[in-house]
Formats: structure tokens, sequence, C-alpha cells
């Protein structure tokens, strides 16, 4: 794979994986709209740190087992098992339980932080993106940072997207027929990508 294709390819992949409302999307619009715009600038933040601190360990990770056919192949099959579960979430997930307390304090940068070590949707898709596009964009830490400017980049962007456009994404999500609708299409989405990896198998040890 070269390095115009791995672009392609991982754009694709986070296209997809923007489109599909995960925790992120889903805390940063219903946030916005409980508290305004401007009380998701330290939510974001941490959100970014938590995302930058987990590609940089599961890049470190994969760069130091690059030679190692079996490890490569438990942690691809680790992100397939993540990514497996997010699909099956979204077909299961009830639009009228999408809610924030509006009792509650603004959530600030320590929750955007901790909010990343358990997502599943986001340690499937970093796990896939360094075991898939690390070598294509130069390996080692040039891989890692390439990968961890274009993620972060296109991530932030979305939170942001998905924060000004609060207001109104909340109520086409919480919707008990549209929401229902656009979580089971984002299953179908999650499943397909699945599908395509399964396809094309574990990356292979650099020799």
């Amino acid at each position: 794979m070269d390095a115009v294709t791995a672009l392609v390819e991982i754009l694709i992949l986070l296209g997809i994986g923007l489109l599909t409302p995960g925790p992120n999307a889903l805390t940063c619009f219903s946030h916005s709209g409980l508290f305004g715009r401007k009380s998701n600038i330290k939510l974001i933040t941490g959100m970014a740190i938590g995302f930058i601190s987990i590609e940089l360990f599961v890049g470190l990770l994969v760069h130091n087992l690059e030679d190692n056919a079996q490890a490569l192949q438990v942690l691809h099959w680790i992100g397939m098992v993540f990514l497996a579960l997010m699909a099956l979430t979204m077909f299961r997930i009830n639009p009228s339980k999408i809610v924030i307390d509006e009792n509650n304090a603004p959530l600030g940068l320590k929750t955007g932080i901790l909010m990343q070590y358990v997502n599943g949707k986001e340690w499937a898709f970093i796990i896939i993106m360094m075991s898939q596009f690390m070598q294509p964009f130069g390996g080692g830490m040039i891989g890692i940072g390439v990968i961890v400017f274009i993620s972060l980049t296109i991530c932030v962007s979305a939170m942001i997207g998905w924060t000004f456009f609060g207001h109104r994404l909340n109520n086409y999500f919480t919707d008990p027929v549209i929401g229902k609708r656009i979580f089971n299409i984002s299953g179908v989405l999650l499943s397909l990508l699945w599908v395509a990896f399964l396809f094309q198998g574990p990356p292979v040890p650099v020799v």
C-alpha cells in the first residue's frame, strides 16, 4: 500500500467513524445543547488530550511489535472485536435514553480525557489505523505522527461541528423513529467496515 492509497483509506475510515455517532459526538451535541457552545471548549480539549495519548500508546505498541506476526494479528483482532461490539451497540441503542441531566454541572477537561479510555469505538479505530497505515506513512515515529496529525485534525473539527449543530441534532437523535433509523444505518456502516477489514486481514510484519 502506498502513501496515497493509505491516505484515501484512512480518510474513508475516519469519515465512517465520524458519521456514525459515538460517545464523543453524542456528548458534544447534547452538552452544547444544554450548556451552550462555549461549555464544550474544555470538554473537547480533554477529548483531544485523551485521544493523542491513546494514539501514541497504540502507535508505539504497534511499532515495537511490527516484526512479530502473531502479536500484530492479536492486536488486529482486538480492534476487530471492539468494532464488532460497537456495530452491535448501534443496533441496540434506545434513542429516548440519550439524555444529559440539566441539573448536572457542565463537563470539563478531566471528563473529556477519561471518556476516551472507555470508548470502545475509539480503541477499535485507533488500533486498526495504527496497525494498517503506520508503514505506508513512513513507519515508526514518522508514521505515528502523520496518523496522529490527520486523525486529530479531522476529529477535533468534527467535534466542533457536532457542538455547533447540537440543538438541531439533539432533536433528531432522541426521536424514537428517526433516531432509531440513524443508529441502525450507523450499525450497517460499521458492519460493512468490519467486513472490509476482515477481507483485508491483519498487517504483514516488516521484513
